[in-house]
């Protein structure tokens, strides 16, 4: 049975968020439970207050717990149907955006990257749109994560055969990546220089801004509905009017933040700016 006011836990707590340096109350209690009892049980430990004090004196397993909280699962070319909307559709009209614009230059951000797999998927998928020389335009992509470690192997830019076959299509492997082994591939240069990667946490106050499209993915659906109200109203601000906000297929824009955004394709969650609040603000407090 839950019990979200079990002392043990509610301290664990304190020390998570101290650390992750967001609110204590951003995530919601069934998602840290599933996280923290997962660490407990690898570790033989049924009692929160236990678990508390191996945290407080044990630095490893304090980042491991962080690790496990902070961590989004991730894949190349998650969710086909997400990808192939991007392509056909999103790309094709930014393009003649910009070129009717005379702006060369187009801007990504993959939020919550964790180790890289998104923002070297978006990287594979402009040239597979746009051709080898990216059709004159100049891209960059930010991809952004709270966990340094996930950071650390996206920069190295090498993974698991199996993880680079299991969604990437069969004809693009050999273009965008270097067999290194027979266990590992390695990102090719050319899509690594797309992509710079920055630690950054959602919850902080200082948003990137000036961007066409942004991917937040699989993420908000562990958060609390008043803490994903205030991050949709902070990509509000990062995104350009002409922008497109891409979700994971499992998310929905609910609560205030729902009127600040209008939704572009149903199936794959992409989603545009409501212009008309700009207009007349966005009525979220402290911005």
């Amino acid at each position: 049975m839950m019990d979200v006011k079990d002392p043990g836990y509610v301290k664990i707590k304190v020390e998570l968020f101290r650390h992750l340096k967001v609110s204590s109350d951003a995530y919601k209690d069934t998602y840290l439970m599933r996280r923290i009892r997962a660490r407990m049980r690898k570790l033989g430990v049924k009692d929160y207050l236990e678990y508390y004090r191996i945290i407080k004196t044990n630095k490893q397993e304090l980042d491991e717990l962080l690790l496990t909280v902070a961590i989004n699962v991730t894949e190349f070319f998650r969710d086909p149907v997400v990808w192939k909307a991007f392509e056909k559709k999103v790309i094709p009209e930014l393009v003649k955006y910009k070129k009717e614009h005379h702006n060369g230059l187009i801007r990504i951000w993959s939020a919550a990257c964790s180790t890289g797999q998104e923002p070297y998927s978006i990287a594979m998928t402009l040239y597979e749109a746009l051709g080898e020389s990216l059709g004159g335009f100049r891209a960059q992509i930010l991809a952004t994560d709270i966990d340094r470690e996930a950071l650390a192997t996206a920069m190295r830019g090498e993974y698991p055969a199996d993880v680079v076959e299991k969604q990437t299509p069969r004809h693009m492997i050999p273009k965008y990546f270097t067999r290194v082994s027979d266990e590992r591939y390695r990102i090719a240069p050319k899509v690594k220089r797309l992509v710079k990667f920055q630690q950054f946490n959602l919850f902080g106050s200082k948003y990137p801004k000036g961007f066409d499209v942004i991917f937040i993915r699989n993420v908000l659906i562990y958060v609390k509905r008043d803490a994903q109200e205030e991050v949709f109203a902070k990509l509000y601000d990062s995104l350009e009017d002409h922008g497109y906000l891409i979700l994971g297929k499992t998310e929905t824009i609910l609560g205030n933040a729902a009127r600040l955004f209008k939704l572009y394709d149903l199936v794959a969650r992409i989603y545009r700016k409501n212009l008309e609040v700009k207009k007349h603000g966005t009525g979220f407090g402290g911005r």
